[in-house]
Protein backbone atom coordinates (compact mmCIF):
# COMPACT_ATOMS: atom_id res chain seq x y z
CA UNK A 1 0.00 0.00 0.00
CA UNK A 2 2.83 2.39 0.92
CA UNK A 3 4.66 1.66 -2.33
CA UNK A 4 1.45 2.19 -4.31
CA UNK A 5 1.13 5.59 -2.67
CA UNK A 6 4.75 6.48 -3.44
CA UNK A 7 4.23 5.48 -7.07
CA UNK A 8 1.16 7.70 -7.29
CA UNK A 9 3.19 10.54 -5.79
CA UNK A 10 5.88 10.23 -8.45
CA UNK A 11 3.25 10.53 -11.17
CA UNK A 12 1.62 13.39 -9.27
CA UNK A 13 4.96 15.18 -9.19
CA UNK A 14 5.22 14.95 -12.98
CA UNK A 15 1.67 16.23 -13.35
CA UNK A 16 2.36 19.11 -10.98
CA UNK A 17 5.49 20.23 -12.78
CA UNK A 18 3.68 20.04 -16.11
CA UNK A 19 1.04 22.20 -14.44
CA UNK A 20 3.68 24.75 -13.43
CA UNK A 21 5.01 24.78 -17.01
CA UNK A 22 1.53 25.37 -18.45
CA UNK A 23 0.99 28.09 -15.87
CA UNK A 24 4.21 29.93 -16.73
CA UNK A 25 3.54 29.69 -20.49
CA UNK A 26 -0.02 30.98 -19.95
CA UNK A 27 1.32 33.82 -17.83
CA UNK A 28 3.87 34.75 -20.50
CA UNK A 29 1.16 34.81 -23.20
CA UNK A 30 -1.01 36.99 -20.95
CA UNK A 31 1.85 39.45 -20.41
CA UNK A 32 2.49 39.56 -24.14
CA UNK A 33 -1.16 40.38 -24.89
CA UNK A 34 -1.43 42.99 -22.14
CA UNK A 35 1.87 44.80 -22.70
CA UNK A 36 2.95 44.04 -26.27
CA UNK A 37 -0.31 43.39 -28.13
CA UNK A 38 0.65 39.86 -29.16
CA UNK A 39 3.06 38.93 -31.92
CA UNK A 40 4.51 35.64 -30.76
CA UNK A 41 7.64 34.71 -28.86
CA UNK A 42 6.12 34.60 -25.34
CA UNK A 43 6.16 30.81 -25.16
CA UNK A 44 9.90 30.76 -25.91
CA UNK A 45 10.52 33.37 -23.20
CA UNK A 46 8.47 31.32 -20.74
CA UNK A 47 10.43 28.17 -21.49
CA UNK A 48 13.68 30.12 -21.04
CA UNK A 49 12.41 31.36 -17.67
CA UNK A 50 11.54 27.84 -16.54
CA UNK A 51 14.95 26.53 -17.60
CA UNK A 52 16.65 29.44 -15.82
CA UNK A 53 14.67 28.85 -12.63
CA UNK A 54 15.47 25.13 -12.67
CA UNK A 55 19.19 25.83 -13.15
CA UNK A 56 19.14 28.32 -10.27
CA UNK A 57 17.20 25.86 -8.10
CA UNK A 58 19.66 23.08 -8.88
CA UNK A 59 22.77 25.05 -7.95
CA UNK A 60 21.79 27.77 -5.49
CA UNK A 61 18.21 27.60 -4.21
CA UNK A 62 19.10 25.64 -1.05
CA UNK A 63 21.71 28.22 -0.07
CA UNK A 64 19.22 31.00 -0.79
CA UNK A 65 16.65 29.39 1.53
CA UNK A 66 19.19 28.91 4.34
CA UNK A 67 20.39 32.49 3.98
CA UNK A 68 16.82 33.85 3.99
CA UNK A 69 16.05 31.92 7.19
CA UNK A 70 19.39 32.94 8.80
CA UNK A 71 20.42 29.33 9.43
CA UNK A 72 23.71 28.76 11.27
CA UNK A 73 25.94 25.89 12.35
CA UNK A 74 25.10 24.15 15.67
CA UNK A 75 26.76 25.72 18.69
CA UNK A 76 28.89 23.07 20.49
CA UNK A 77 28.52 25.01 23.75
CA UNK A 78 24.76 24.28 23.79
CA UNK A 79 24.09 20.63 24.80
CA UNK A 80 21.05 20.02 22.55
CA UNK A 81 22.85 21.55 19.58
CA UNK A 82 26.08 19.65 20.27
CA UNK A 83 24.35 16.26 20.11
CA UNK A 84 22.29 17.06 17.02
CA UNK A 85 24.96 16.12 14.41
CA UNK A 86 25.50 12.75 16.17
CA UNK A 87 21.76 12.01 16.00
CA UNK A 88 21.63 12.89 12.30
CA UNK A 89 24.76 10.85 11.50
CA UNK A 90 23.36 7.71 13.15
CA UNK A 91 20.04 7.97 11.33
CA UNK A 92 21.70 8.75 7.98
CA UNK A 93 23.89 5.66 8.38
CA UNK A 94 20.83 3.52 9.15
CA UNK A 95 18.98 4.96 6.15
CA UNK A 96 21.95 4.47 3.80
CA UNK A 97 22.20 8.18 3.09
CA UNK A 98 25.24 10.49 3.10
CA UNK A 99 25.56 12.67 6.19
CA UNK A 100 23.64 15.89 5.41
CA UNK A 101 24.77 19.35 6.48
CA UNK A 102 23.16 20.33 9.79
CA UNK A 103 21.91 23.83 10.60
CA UNK A 104 20.10 25.54 13.45
CA UNK A 105 17.68 28.48 13.18
CA UNK A 106 17.18 30.78 16.15
CA UNK A 107 13.41 30.72 16.54
CA UNK A 108 11.22 29.82 19.56
CA UNK A 109 8.68 27.88 17.45
CA UNK A 110 9.35 24.11 17.19
CA UNK A 111 9.90 23.22 13.54
CA UNK A 112 12.40 21.72 11.06
CA UNK A 113 12.91 21.25 7.33
CA UNK A 114 15.16 19.58 4.75
CA UNK A 115 16.48 20.91 1.47
CA UNK A 116 19.19 20.12 -1.06
CA UNK A 117 19.21 19.05 -4.68
CA UNK A 118 20.33 15.45 -4.02
CA UNK A 119 21.13 13.12 -1.11
CA UNK A 120 24.82 14.08 -1.52
CA UNK A 121 23.89 17.75 -1.03
CA UNK A 122 21.25 17.22 1.65
CA UNK A 123 20.66 19.81 4.36
CA UNK A 124 18.55 19.56 7.52
CA UNK A 125 17.70 22.52 9.73
CA UNK A 126 16.07 22.63 13.15
CA UNK A 127 14.76 25.58 15.14
CA UNK A 128 16.11 26.18 18.62
CA UNK A 129 12.50 25.95 19.81
CA UNK A 130 12.24 22.34 18.62
CA UNK A 131 15.55 21.34 20.22
CA UNK A 132 14.48 22.88 23.53
CA UNK A 133 10.93 21.48 23.62
CA UNK A 134 11.52 17.91 22.44
CA UNK A 135 13.37 15.00 24.04
CA UNK A 136 16.02 12.99 22.19
CA UNK A 137 13.58 10.36 20.85
CA UNK A 138 11.28 13.03 19.48
CA UNK A 139 14.19 14.88 17.85
CA UNK A 140 15.29 11.58 16.29
CA UNK A 141 11.80 11.06 14.88
CA UNK A 142 11.76 14.56 13.36
CA UNK A 143 15.27 14.02 11.97
CA UNK A 144 14.16 10.71 10.39
CA UNK A 145 11.19 12.55 8.85
CA UNK A 146 13.53 15.11 7.28
CA UNK A 147 15.95 12.42 6.06
CA UNK A 148 12.98 10.77 4.34
CA UNK A 149 12.45 13.99 2.38
CA UNK A 150 16.10 13.91 1.29
CA UNK A 151 16.03 10.23 0.36
CA UNK A 152 12.83 10.62 -1.67
CA UNK A 153 14.11 13.80 -3.38
CA UNK A 154 11.20 15.70 -1.83
CA UNK A 155 13.73 18.33 -0.76
CA UNK A 156 14.63 19.08 -4.39
CA UNK A 157 10.98 19.19 -5.45
CA UNK A 158 10.11 21.44 -2.54
CA UNK A 159 12.82 23.99 -3.18
CA UNK A 160 12.13 24.06 -6.95
CA UNK A 161 8.44 24.59 -6.24
CA UNK A 162 9.33 27.39 -3.84
CA UNK A 163 11.38 29.15 -6.51
CA UNK A 164 8.75 28.65 -9.25
CA UNK A 165 5.98 29.95 -7.02
CA UNK A 166 8.15 32.89 -5.99
CA UNK A 167 8.84 33.80 -9.63
CA UNK A 168 5.15 33.61 -10.56
CA UNK A 169 4.10 35.71 -7.56
CA UNK A 170 6.72 38.40 -8.22
CA UNK A 171 6.01 38.59 -11.97
CA UNK A 172 2.25 38.83 -11.43
CA UNK A 173 2.61 41.47 -8.71
CA UNK A 174 4.90 43.65 -10.83
CA UNK A 175 2.76 43.21 -13.97
CA UNK A 176 -0.47 44.14 -12.17
CA UNK A 177 1.12 47.27 -10.72
CA UNK A 178 2.43 48.30 -14.13
CA UNK A 179 -0.98 47.63 -15.67
CA UNK A 180 -2.98 49.62 -13.16
CA UNK A 181 -0.49 52.50 -13.11
CA UNK A 182 -0.61 52.98 -16.89
CA UNK A 183 2.20 50.75 -18.09
CA UNK A 184 -0.05 48.33 -19.97
CA UNK A 185 -1.05 48.40 -23.60
CA UNK A 186 -4.23 50.50 -23.98
CA UNK A 187 -4.77 50.70 -27.68
CA UNK A 188 -7.31 47.91 -27.94
CA UNK A 189 -4.69 45.17 -28.18
CA UNK A 190 -4.86 42.25 -30.53
CA UNK A 191 -4.59 42.15 -34.23
CA UNK A 192 -7.59 42.18 -36.48
CA UNK A 193 -10.15 43.10 -33.80
CA UNK A 194 -11.42 41.26 -30.75
CA UNK A 195 -8.62 42.72 -28.66
CA UNK A 196 -10.90 43.55 -25.72
CA UNK A 197 -11.89 39.98 -24.84
CA UNK A 198 -8.33 38.79 -25.37
CA UNK A 199 -7.02 41.46 -23.02
CA UNK A 200 -9.65 40.55 -20.42
CA UNK A 201 -8.58 36.92 -20.72
CA UNK A 202 -4.96 37.98 -20.25
CA UNK A 203 -5.91 40.00 -17.16
CA UNK A 204 -7.81 37.01 -15.74
CA UNK A 205 -4.75 34.80 -16.23
CA UNK A 206 -2.60 37.41 -14.48
CA UNK A 207 -4.92 37.47 -11.46
CA UNK A 208 -5.55 33.71 -11.24
CA UNK A 209 -1.99 32.49 -11.92
CA UNK A 210 -0.71 33.14 -8.36
CA UNK A 211 -3.71 31.29 -6.89
CA UNK A 212 -3.16 28.23 -9.07
CA UNK A 213 0.59 28.34 -8.33
CA UNK A 214 -0.07 28.30 -4.58
CA UNK A 215 -2.59 25.47 -4.92
CA UNK A 216 -0.05 23.42 -6.89
CA UNK A 217 2.58 24.02 -4.23
CA UNK A 218 0.18 23.01 -1.45
CA UNK A 219 -0.67 19.75 -3.25
CA UNK A 220 3.02 18.89 -3.47
CA UNK A 221 3.77 19.37 0.21
CA UNK A 222 0.61 17.93 1.74
CA UNK A 223 1.12 14.45 0.31
CA UNK A 224 4.79 14.21 1.14
CA UNK A 225 4.50 15.17 4.82
CA UNK A 226 2.33 12.16 5.65
CA UNK A 227 4.64 9.82 3.73
CA UNK A 228 7.68 11.19 5.54
CA UNK A 229 5.93 10.52 8.89
CA UNK A 230 5.48 6.87 7.91
CA UNK A 231 9.04 6.57 6.62
CA UNK A 232 10.34 8.06 9.88
CA UNK A 233 8.54 5.31 11.80
CA UNK A 234 10.00 2.68 9.47
CA UNK A 235 13.51 4.04 10.11
CA UNK A 236 13.33 4.53 13.88
CA UNK A 237 10.99 1.58 14.61
CA UNK A 238 9.46 3.87 17.21
CA UNK A 239 5.98 5.06 16.18
CA UNK A 240 5.30 6.56 19.60
CA UNK A 241 8.28 8.93 19.22
CA UNK A 242 6.91 10.30 15.91
CA UNK A 243 3.41 10.52 17.38
CA UNK A 244 4.59 12.36 20.49
CA UNK A 245 6.75 14.71 18.38
CA UNK A 246 3.68 15.63 16.33
CA UNK A 247 1.73 16.12 19.57
CA UNK A 248 4.36 18.62 20.71
CA UNK A 249 4.05 20.45 17.39
CA UNK A 250 0.25 20.43 17.61
CA UNK A 251 0.19 21.74 21.18
CA UNK A 252 2.60 24.60 20.50
CA UNK A 253 1.02 27.64 18.87
CA UNK A 254 4.16 29.70 18.30
CA UNK A 255 4.52 30.84 14.68
CA UNK A 256 7.87 30.62 12.93
CA UNK A 257 9.36 33.87 11.66
CA UNK A 258 9.01 34.05 7.86
CA UNK A 259 5.84 31.93 8.33
CA UNK A 260 4.22 33.36 5.25
CA UNK A 261 7.31 33.24 3.07
CA UNK A 262 8.00 31.26 -0.07
CA UNK A 263 9.51 28.40 1.98
CA UNK A 264 6.47 27.78 4.22
CA UNK A 265 5.79 24.37 2.68
CA UNK A 266 9.29 23.08 3.52
CA UNK A 267 8.68 22.94 7.29
CA UNK A 268 7.55 19.76 9.06
CA UNK A 269 4.48 21.62 10.34
CA UNK A 270 2.48 24.57 9.03
CA UNK A 271 4.72 27.43 10.22
CA UNK A 272 1.89 29.83 11.01
CA UNK A 273 -0.79 29.34 13.64
CA UNK A 274 -4.11 29.81 11.86
CA UNK A 275 -7.67 29.16 12.95
CA UNK A 276 -9.04 26.01 11.27
CA UNK A 277 -11.67 26.43 8.58
CA UNK A 278 -12.36 25.30 5.03
CA UNK A 279 -10.50 28.25 3.50
CA UNK A 280 -7.57 27.69 5.86
CA UNK A 281 -7.52 23.99 4.98
CA UNK A 282 -7.63 24.73 1.24
CA UNK A 283 -4.62 27.03 1.45
CA UNK A 284 -2.75 25.05 4.12
CA UNK A 285 0.67 23.77 3.09
CA UNK A 286 0.38 20.74 5.38
CA UNK A 287 -2.27 18.17 6.35
CA UNK A 288 -3.73 18.79 9.82
CA UNK A 289 -1.41 17.45 12.52
CA UNK A 290 -4.26 15.54 14.28
CA UNK A 291 -4.90 13.69 10.99
CA UNK A 292 -1.21 12.78 10.75
CA UNK A 293 -1.25 11.53 14.35
CA UNK A 294 -4.38 9.46 13.69
CA UNK A 295 -2.76 7.90 10.59
CA UNK A 296 0.32 6.94 12.60
CA UNK A 297 -1.77 5.47 15.40
CA UNK A 298 -3.48 3.30 12.79
CA UNK A 299 -0.17 1.70 11.85
CA UNK A 300 1.38 1.72 15.34
CA UNK A 301 0.19 -1.85 15.94
CA UNK A 302 1.67 -3.12 12.68
CA UNK A 303 4.69 -5.29 13.50
CA UNK A 304 6.52 -4.06 10.39
CA UNK A 305 6.95 -0.68 12.03
CA UNK A 306 8.34 -1.97 15.33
Amino acid sequence: MLYDQLSRNRWMTVVLFVGFTVLVVGLALALEVLFLGGGGGAAYIAIAVIVGVLIFSWFAADRAVLSALRARAPNPAVPEERTLPDIIEGLALAAGLPMPAVYVIDDPAPNAFATGRSPDKGVVAFTTGLLQKMNRQQVEAVAAHELSHIGNRDSLIGVVAAVLVGVILVVCRVALRLLFFGGGRRRGGGRGGGGGPIMLLGLAVLILAPIFALLLRFAISRRRESHADVNAVRLTRNPEAMISALEVLDADHTSVDFAHGFAAHLWIEEPSDKEPGWITKMFSTHPPVPDRIEALRAIAGDSRYR
